[in-house]
């Protein structure tokens, strides 16, 4: 059985607690121990995960005592008198759910793999289906770009930073360089949450069986969010001067609203001794003056799923009575069908835990195209 529909029996038949007693539990232990008592959603000790009971017998923290609990933001219906052993379980619990709360399910922190990706900024990026490949530190992309809903590009930076700058008439920021000090401004492309998830895992299987792609399912990674980051990392003394920093709709490389393809435009910014701006420093010149390099970073994130995740996909779909390698499942919730790539060109990708550049290697900063 596959790896979400055996969560599904236990969840769904169980008398697992519910999220505002898990809640309570979680601050008892953090009074107890006066420390976080949850990383990536464990629960150390006391769940019995025969029963999903709380128990509050005393023991050592230890694989034996530990239950990884559903943390799921989907409302599901609770089952009783439904044995985990009987053997139409599983088609209960398949007529019991929807296509759509079954896709949510697969997105939740236990079931998908948040993955994150360093791009070279000089390769344009937009959301979609990509397939990664960790050996040789690229990806792919898939299939044809969606027509998704128009979303505003801004720029926005840390909670404790003046990052606003003075906005001129021709949309472009300026910036006294004396408040550009481990300045950071990020530009954000995201589709969240879960409407490209849905149309992927409504159709991930015809898309696989399309490709004739079988061993290999949990490279393929659903790309919800494109981020595009600038950052004045020196903390030294900068000289007086400017920053200007261009507007986000420099970005675009279409000027259709629905169309999300995006990259680093020619100049995103430089300095100036000149508060106009008229007169741009070349790296070189900025440099020898004493100002910083200005850094520049693409990333993009998403999700994958192990080929277990996908199989529970193919028996829940033809138990609805789809056929999984068909389009039906998406044209009966009314969403787009993905369409093949057939000219698909590796570009550099890498797969990062970080969610910022820390610049500590150099040669890969300048292989990204990191620096203006």
């Amino acid at each position: 059985m596959s790896h979400l529909l055996s969560w599904l029996k236990l969840v769904l038949t169980q008398p697992i607690m519910k999220h505002t007693e898990f809640g309570e539990v979680a601050d008892y232990i953090f009074n107890v121990f006066r420390k976080p008592p949850m990383d990536d959603y464990d629960l150390p000790a006391w769940i019995r995960p025969s029963t999903g009971e709380l128990c509050l017998d005393l023991a050592e923290d230890g694989p034996e005592t530990k239950f990884e609990f559903p943390w799921w933001n989907v409302n599901i219906p609770r089952l009783a008198n439904v044995s985990l052993d009987a053997p139409d379980s599983e088609d209960i619990i398949i007529s019991s759910l929807s296509e759509d709360q079954y896709h949510e399910l697969c997105f939740q922190p236990s079931i998908a793999w948040f993955q994150s990706f360093q791009v070279s900024n000089e390769h344009p990026v937009e959301p979609g289906i990509f397939r990664s490949n960790s050996q040789y530190g690229t990806c792919v992309k898939i299939t044809e770009p969606l027509i998704l809903p128009e979303v505003e590009l801004c720029w926005s930076w840390g909670w404790n930073q003046d990052g606003v700058g003075e906005l001129l008439s021709n949309a472009w920021r300026r910036y006294d360089s004396r408040r550009t000090s481990a300045l950071e401004l990020a530009l954000y492309l995201s589709f969240r949450p879960y409407e490209i998830q849905k149309v992927w895992l409504a159709q991930a299987n015809r898309v696989f069986a399309e490709l004739e792609e079988v061993a290999h399912v949990e490279v393929y990674v659903c790309v919800d969010d494109v981020q595009f980051i600038l950052r004045i990392a020196d903390i030294r003394h900068i000289p007086e001067g400017y920053l200007f920093v261009c507007p986000p709709r420099d970005f675009r490389t279409s000027i259709e609203p629905q169309v999300h393809l995006c990259q680093w435009p020619t100049c995103p910014a430089y300095w100036s001794l000149d508060p106009s701006g008229a007169a741009r420093l070349s790296t070189e010149d900025a440099r020898d003056l004493g100002f910083p390099a200005i850094h520049i970073e693409t990333r993009m994130f998403g999700y994958s799923w192990d080929r277990s995740v996908y199989e529970g996909l193919r028996r829940f779909h033809a138990g609805k009575g789809f056929n999984p390698d068909s389009g039906e499942v998406a044209r009966q919730l009314g969403y787009p069908l993905y369409e093949v790539l057939r000219d698909r060109v590796p570009f550099s990708a890498r797969e990062v835990e970080r969610l910022s550049c820390e610049e500590q290697d150099p040669e890969h900063c300048r292989e990204l195209g990191h620096f203006l």
